[in-house]
């Protein structure tokens, strides 16, 4: 049967560090006849690392889907860290049976949070290398694809051990400059928080514009913002702020992730 991986890291798309990390997956899975998607996310950034896992764990997948899930910035705390140890390698099964093996990180998991079945701790060296998702992670990742999983697989974990991920914040960036925030339709348009047609203020990071309230972003004129249902969130899509013939991103200065999303009259 062919098996779909999917790698999300926050390593740049082409890198040694994909690259190598690549390397060692296919060496240990060469048996398999394995699809491996790579997602490059930006460095330490745990909310776009969080959203991606969403967006593509909950997605249409085929059966037997893994996400390989490593952005581990090792703030945990802020003393140096023994033995270059960092934040704990976990197991999950999503309510859809796709399975993670994944750094728990930040808010890494904070979205699929909802959706996992089945947390485990997992047996595996948290310490003695900087480059953990290359030298200990992958022979993890193997097992699972193997079906391996009384080898790595311990206690039962609490889903409480996951970060809520951040209200009315800047959750990832798209490659048109779109800025895909927290706020999801059920709360906001459903409820009638925005109503459709409406102009409000948007301020993120001491920059503020007027924008449209809309349920789709192309329903604005050229040069006009608008805060839109996006194209991204499944059954209950994000709100996104989308300047059209232009960019969001640049408009507000190219937010960080997490930087606050207000949205006023």
């Amino acid at each position: 049967m062919k098996r779909l991986l999917h790698v999300i890291a926050d390593y740049a798309p082409m890198s040694q560090e994909f690259g190598e990390i690549l390397q060692r997956i296919w060496t240990q899975n060469w048996d398999l006849d394995l699809e491996i998607i790579p997602t490059s996310i930006p460095s330490l950034d745990t909310i776009g690392t969080g959203y991606l896992a969403y967006q593509l764990g909950l997605g249409e997948n085929p059966p037997g889907t893994v996400l390989y899930i490593n952005t581990a910035p090792r703030k945990e705390r802020k003393t140096a860290m023994n033995n270059n140890a960092g934040e704990r390698l976990v197991w999950a099964r999503l309510s859809n049976e796709v399975e993670l093996v994944a750094v728990n990180s930040g808010y890494s998991l904070s979205f699929l949070r909802p959706h996992i079945e089945e947390l485990r701790a997992v047996e595996v060296s948290h310490s003695g290398s900087q480059f953990r998702s290359r030298d200990f992670f992958p022979p993890v990742v193997s097992d699972i694809l193997h079906g391996r999983h009384d080898a790595r697989l311990r206690e039962p974990m609490d889903l409480s051990v996951i970060s809520d991920y951040p209200e009315d914040a800047v959750m990832w960036t798209d490659g048109f400059g779109n800025i895909k925030t927290t706020l999801r339709r059920d709360e906001t348009m459903d409820t009638g928080r925005f109503v459709e047609g409406a102009k409000v203020h948007v301020a993120i990071s001491g920059m503020r514009a007027a924008a449209l309230v809309t349920g789709g972003s192309f329903s604005v004129d050229e040069g006009e913002l608008a805060l839109s249902v996006g194209s991204s969130g499944h059954d209950n899509p994000f709100l996104e702020i989308f300047l059209r013939g232009g960019s969001a991103a640049d408009l507000f200065g190219h937010p960080r992730p997490g930087a606050r999303v207000e949205i006023t009259d």
